[in-house]
């Protein structure tokens, strides 16, 4: 009786969940320029709002940042799409996956790192406590 009521116990505990999570807010972006030619016209856009953040123009081997008002993080689809050399490239639709340390207590922003011409990628980081 005592062990089937104890696993009773644990099944419910492991379906429920947390009852109070937050969600990780995320409240900027950097973009770097991994390259050696300029990039122009970054933008990363969640195509189910519409929502998007972007930066003009990044030198090489330079940065550009950003903030913006803590929204929800979601998992929502991306695309980053960019010029460089007289050309735009774009990633297609990807989601960003949150890292297995995430602390979704501390405000997370968007890396964007541009490696070439025709690579991208995004992911989440944190600041790191001090």
């Amino acid at each position: 009786m005592i062990v089937s009521c104890c696993g009773v116990l644990i099944l419910t505990a492991c379906a429920s969940g947390p009852l109070s999570r937050t969600p990780l807010q995320i409240n900027g972006m950097l973009i770097e320029n991994q390259t050696l030619m300029s990039v122009s016209a970054v933008r990363l856009l969640v195509p189910v709002t519409g929502n998007f953040v972007s930066c003009g123009n990044i030198a090489p081997e330079a940065m550009c940042s950003t903030t913006f008002p803590e929204a929800n993080y979601t998992g929502n689809k991306v695309e980053i799409t960019w010029s460089q050399a007289g050309q735009i490239y774009s990633t297609g639709e990807f989601v960003i996956q949150l890292p297995d340390d995430v602390d979704e207590e501390i405000p997370a922003a968007v890396r964007v790192v541009i490696a070439g011409p025709g690579s991208a990628g995004a992911f989440i980081v944190q600041a790191q406590a001090e």
